[in-house]
């Protein structure tokens, strides 16, 4: 637009606001000063002003969220020793493959001839518990006891066959028959991965108590991306909804997944939600602690208020449109918006549909309104 233009747009609206404003200080009219202009569109070129009415459209729009990558812990496992002993051998080493059952550590402990003599002690219990319900069943049949006897005998089965389960599972973890006697033990991998941590050296003391594991194995075929979602960002993601991550790695690479879980609780510093979003990862590229970027794609099942990124003027922490009325009147409106994604602002309050609103020229408008 020409200059010469733009300064007869100016006076024109100018000329209108201030007769406006004279003729509502006339009536008494409730309008406050610097609320609102009233002029006569026809006196403005149509490519300097742009007005359009405020729709809802179906909320299919990709929300882009900062987030990282992390292990799938439902196939991660983080090594602990059952017992105090000494690491007398590291069976690997970090970023080997390991295949479920095999030996990590190997351990030299006192205390696993304690633990093969619980178990035999087990079996034992066990045993003669099987044989004390199975005599009690035949008494009662015959009405030689109480019901509290059978009971009684039922809960003594009850309880060592667990005490039995719980030392049968200790001996396979740590790799020993319940009949050879030894003095050293293995740790072993329960799940097939790759060795992502290694916290244990040759003759280091191990404690069944210490809080670090010894190593950790995990499956790196599927990884966990944990994205921040805005609150007000929330209502647009929903479980099962797919994603495409990107990481600084591979910029031109966008990796597919979906989501898999929304946490039940907003961190009161950034308002964000946790949101877990499960990625196959066949080539191992993508490694954790990689920072993302997640795509989440909306199912669109939701409407909500989309306008262009110029439509909103910023003042601080504050947000308004410029909301045109009945009688060519135009009044700055105070918004509430979420995030900009591909020059669109969501409206989450503040706008109806079917409103007029500024769309072009919005700058403009509210310092005349200013200027009355």
């Amino acid at each position: 637009m020409k200059r010469s233009n733009v300064v007869v747009a100016l006076a024109a609206v100018l000329a209108l606001g201030a007769c406006s404003k004279n003729k509502s200080e006339e009536a008494g009219g409730p309008e406050k000063a610097h609320d609102f202009i009233k002029y006569d569109p026809g006196h403005v070129p149509l490519d300097f002003i742009k007005i359009a009415s405020v729709e809802e459209v179906p909320a299919a729009t990709a929300v882009s969220l900062p987030g990282r990558v992390g292990f799938d812990e439902d196939h991660t496992q983080r090594v602990a020793s059952p017992i105090d002993g000494r690491a007398v051998a590291i069976l690997v080493k970090l970023g080997d493959k390991v295949k479920a059952g095999q030996p990590l550590v190997q351990l030299s402990s006192p205390n696993v001839g304690q633990v093969q003599s619980d178990a035999q002690k087990a079996l034992a219990d066990l045993t003669l518990s099987e044989k004390s319900s199975e005599r009690v069943h035949k008494l009662q049949a015959e009405g030689a006891v109480a019901e509290k006897e059978v009971a009684a005998a039922e809960g003594d089965l009850r309880k060592a066959r667990s005490d039995y389960q719980r030392a049968t599972t200790q001996l396979k973890a740590l790799g020993l028959s319940a009949t050879d006697p030894a003095v050293t033990a293995s740790l072993r991998a329960l799940i097939p991965g790759v060795v992502v941590e290694r916290n244990v050296l040759v003759g280091q003391e191990v404690r069944a108590d210490q809080a670090s594991p010894l190593l950790t194995v995990s499956s790196l075929d599927t990884v966990w991306v944990l994205a921040d979602v805005y609150e007000q960002d929330l209502g647009l993601v929903a479980l099962g909804d797919p994603v495409a991550v990107q990481v600084p790695a591979y910029p031109s690479e966008k990796f597919a997944g979906k989501v898999g879980n929304i946490a039940d609780v907003i961190d009161t510093t950034t308002r964000t939600v946790k949101v877990r979003c499960v990625v196959p990862n066949a080539d191992h590229r993508l490694k954790p602690e990689m920072f993302a970027r997640v795509e989440i794609r909306s199912s669109g099942k939701q409407k909500v208020i989309l306008v262009p990124t110029q439509a909103v003027l910023a003042d601080g922490d504050r947000s308004s449109v410029i909301v045109a009325t009945e009688g060519n009147t135009f009044r700055a409106r105070r918004v509430e918006v979420g995030p900009e994604n591909e020059g669109k602002l969501r409206v989450l309050s503040g706008l109806t549909p079917g409103e007029k609103i500024v769309t072009e020229g919005a700058i403009f408008m509210k310092r005349e309104i200013e200027s009355q």
